[in-house]
């Protein structure tokens, strides 16, 4: 159900739809050491994308499925657009159990919730005899170090492969205090789809201190961010004393919100904008986000890639999408090489820190005052106060002619016809809009701009 079926329901009209395709994935083996939840959803996009599971729902069983955390099988599922499916589940089972007692539910919605599902039929235990039209087969071991790009979530390729696909080149950093070729300028840690997983916030955090243990700093021209899907990744990683050690790196909490993964990073530093400007500069971003079509991420990253959130810290540290990030020397210390392989956690001290410092407790804490009615202010008037000068949201003008009865439309024509992989970002931004870019020129010629228009000329910053 999108935004415009929700319109059309609104106005008393029916939305139809089609039954979905219901798609089995099984999963087998289990995941190898250092493998995030972000290197398997970036893996299982890529396959998906393939398989043609486009508007189905697609559950997931199998072994493998079993040995997910729910963290990590609610990263997988928060990508169920980027493979184009409609709903990605998993069933029920012991898991489910460990991770309600952990987010602070109390012991009568946990029992009611296991008691439900085994009586519905909804529990794994009673799914071994599923049947599905169709089923795929995926091995979790298969899965490497991943990232995708430079402009699609299913683009993905191994790191290991940076040289071969042409991304990596020798690399030498710049002597004279200028930026290099592909110079990451945004390195963000963000997306509830990665952050609000445990054992990928701890991964990046460990990685963090052990590069600052070695005296490893992040270049001087990356715009680096912190951003969680949960208050609560910053209470552990506070407890865990691995939060200053983020901080240390530059990846200070900026929000519990949407930020860099939906355009939202903020201006560049001016001087590094204006030597992209007149040096005509490839530079690149580097996010834990879900999505990396041309200009989402920002007008001046003319591409972007995904990575987990220890490979985001590691390429603030390179500073370059040209760095051969497996096999490239970050920095020395004591007179030794220090490459990615070294400052890379164990899942050993991951889960750890996993274990001692996420408390049921903090989610308490944080959630349990979010659900007090008492406290919540209300709100002056039922109806929204519209701006008329707002450039974001505006009263639609349309409504008032549409509910002023049936009206026949004639001679209409599309505004564009487009091809495939075209998204609503290529088209309009949800960054600074720049005057010199295609949705610009648009703007340029069919509305007349005024200073509130939300368009950037190229050497302002951006926000």
């Amino acid at each position: 159900m999108g935004g415009l079926e929700a319109e059309t329901v609104m106005l008393g009209r029916a939305s139809m739809m089609r039954l979905p395709d219901i798609v089995g994935v099984e999963l087998t083996g289990k995941r190898q050491a250092g493998i995030t939840a972000t290197d398997i959803v970036l893996a299982l996009t890529e396959f998906l994308r393939k398989e043609r599971v486009v508007g189905a729902f697609v559950e997931f069983f199998g072994e493998g499925a079993r040995s997910l955390s729910i963290g990590d099988r609610a990263t997988i599922s928060n990508m169920t657009p980027e493979f184009g499916a409609t709903a990605a589940m998993f069933a029920i089972d012991a898991q489910t159990i460990d991770y309600l007692k952990l987010t602070g539910r109390d012991d009568a919605q946990v029992k009611l919730v296991e008691t439900y599902a085994k009586t519905a039929g909804l529990w794994a235990g009673g799914l071994k005899t599923a049947v599905y039209p169709r089923v795929l087969k995926f091995d979790l071991s298969s899965v490497t170090r991943n990232m995708a790009g430079p402009s699609n979530p299913h683009a993905r390729f191994a790191t290991a492969d940076l040289a071969a696909k042409g991304l990596a080149k020798p690399y030498e950093e710049p002597s004279d205090g200028q930026m290099p070729d592909g110079a990451v300028i945004i390195a963000a840690v963000t997306s509830c789809t990665n952050t609000s997983n445990p054992r990928n916030v701890v991964a990046a955090a460990l990685l963090a201190r052990n590069a600052n243990r070695l005296g490893l700093k992040r270049k001087p021209w990356v715009k680096s961010s912190f951003a969680p899907g949960s208050k609560v990744a910053g209470i552990y990683l506070k407890e865990a004393g691995l939060l200053p050690e983020m901080e240390k790196l530059g990846f200070g909490i900026v929000a519990f919100a949407c930020t860099t993964c939906n355009g939202m990073s903020g201006a560049l530093d001016p001087k590094i904008q204006q030597e992209i400007i007149d040096r005509d500069l490839y530079a690149t971003a580097v996010l834990s986000g879900n999505r990396n079509f041309d200009g989402r991420i920002h007008p001046y990253a003319k591409q972007a890639f995904l990575a987990s959130p220890p490979l985001v810290v590691a390429y603030a540290l390179a500073g370059s999408i040209r760095f051969d990030i497996e096999n490239d020397v970050l920095g020395v210390a004591d007179g030794r090489e220090i490459r990615l392989k070294d400052i890379w956690p164990t899942d050993e001290e991951i889960d750890a820190i996993v274990a001692e410092y996420v408390k049921p407790q903090q989610f308490r804490d944080i959630y349990i005052p979010m659900s007090d009615t008492g406290t919540a202010q209300k709100a002056p008037s039922p109806l929204y106060d519209w701006r008329p000068m707002s450039t974001y949201i505006r009263r639609p003008p349309y409504w008032e002619g549409a509910l002023a009865g049936e009206r026949t439309l004639r001679g209409m024509r599309p505004p564009a016809i487009l091809p495939d992989n075209i998204t609503t970002d290529h088209i309009s931004p949800s960054n600074a809009i720049l005057a010199g870019s295609a949705a610009g020129e648009y703007w340029r010629k069919w509305v007349c701009l005024k200073k509130t228009s939300t368009l950037t000329q190229p050497t302002a910053a951006t926000t």
